[in-house]
């Protein structure tokens, strides 16, 4: 069998070497930390309204100036807070539950629901049980995690914040965000809206397209600046001469 030689993707900002938070997407398909772009941006100056890519120096115009417009890289997020929990997990260090915390008193956690994406207590964990909707969530017991294989963990991504059981299965092209469907008749009544999997498809094949657009590009563009380059050397050697 051939050996997969992909390399690995690091679920890790290139600005501060943290796991992402609030990653956004230039269009240089670079992703950092929210608080590290707008960090980039605040060295620039206020007035400029561009932005450098902090790893290939390209420079992007920003949505209305401002940082908050560039696109969410949702997929980014949700395997850096798994492969954040997964480290936590295996850290065996002292973790508090997520659901009776109020101050440092909170009880200890013993075990983490992936369904909910919470690190319960003991007192938590069997009022957790006995709730119908989450009676079959599935539970990972804080000392015994190292013998069986940790699962795709499921966070808060993916599903609404105010309705926590809802999935995030539209997209707003008004509010430019995904919601879920109880939204739809609250915030978003005659707003233009898509099923995401339509859109997701749309901006995967746009992407497909500039790429393609750009191997046109770039050879051409290549050999120019070569000539260029060449052209500038003979003139030199002209003056010399």
């Amino acid at each position: 069998m051939a050996e997969n030689t992909s390399p690995a993707i690091t679920m890790t900002c290139e600005v501060c070497s943290e796991y992402y938070t609030d990653p956004l997407m230039l269009p240089c398909l670079h992703s950092f930390c929210k608080k590290c772009l707008i960090k980039a941006k605040e060295k620039q100056g206020s007035a400029d309204t561009s932005l450098k890519c902090p790893m290939c120096d390209t420079s992007v115009n920003l949505p209305d100036g401002k940082i908050e417009g560039l696109t969410q890289n949702l997929w980014f997020e949700h395997k850096s807070k798994e492969a954040s929990i997964k480290k936590k997990i295996l850290s065996k260090e002292a973790i508090l539950c997520d659901k009776c915390r109020v101050d440092d008193s909170s009880d200890a956690a013993v075990v983490y629901c992936c369904d909910c994406g919470q690190f319960l207590c003991d007192y938590c964990k069997k009022g957790h049980k006995r709730k119908p909707k989450k009676a079959n969530h599935k539970l990972i017991d804080l000392e015994t995690q190292e013998s069986i294989e940790l699962p795709t963990i499921k966070h808060e991504e993916g599903y609404c914040d105010r309705h926590t059981n809802q999935k995030l299965i539209y997209y707003c092209n008004n509010c430019e965000k995904l919601v879920c469907p109880n939204c739809l008749p609250i915030k978003h009544k005659d707003h233009n809206i898509e099923d995401y999997i339509d859109v997701g498809e749309t901006a995967r094949k746009a992407l497909k397209e500039s790429v393609a657009s750009c191997d046109g590009v770039i050879p051409p563009v290549t050999e120019a600046i070569a000539n260029g380059e060449k052209m500038l050397e003979q003139i030199a050697t002209r003056k010399e001469e």
